[in-house]
């Protein structure tokens, strides 16, 4: 009687996946022609994997390079940690100088920055108070 209890784990990360798929490989390649793959199949799934590792390793190859340009962006940003809005020679530096001199420059109409590319959102707060009449 079978029992009905076991779990045979395939692995959802790719890398381990590929793991598995090299032990199937080795484990066929010893059983010729008893294997549970035929020739055809066996060198399907070799093409196969090959296609697969060289896919994977790109993706790292891209995530590492996409970490690098993200750190790059946000240190010209002037967002990387330790930056701010006073680190010279960054786009936070000069956006909000833009904005502290238009701002400065129309007080009485701030809606102004507009023109700037700025939103400028002029509805109350949540949780302040509306004021007195």
């Amino acid at each position: 009687m079978a029992n009905n209890k076991v779990r045979v784990v395939i692995p959802q990360n790719a890398d381990e996946y590929l793991i598995l798929i090299d032990r199937i490989i080795a484990q066929e390649d010893k059983l010729p022609p008893n294997g549970m793959l035929n020739a055809t199949e066996l060198q399907q799934l070799k093409d196969l994997r090959e296609e697969a590792h060289k896919a994977n390793k790109e993706k790292g190859d891209y995530e590492r390079r996409a970490e690098e340009k993200t750190r790059a962006r946000d240190l010209a940003f002037g967002r990387a940690k330790g930056q701010g809005v006073n680190t010279p020679n960054t786009c936070e530096y000069l956006v909000t100088k833009v904005r502290d001199k238009a701002l400065a420059d129309n007080k009485t109409n701030p809606k102004a920055l507009g023109a700037w590319g700025f939103e400028v959102d002029d509805s109350p707060r949540s949780g302040d108070e509306p004021p007195t009449p």
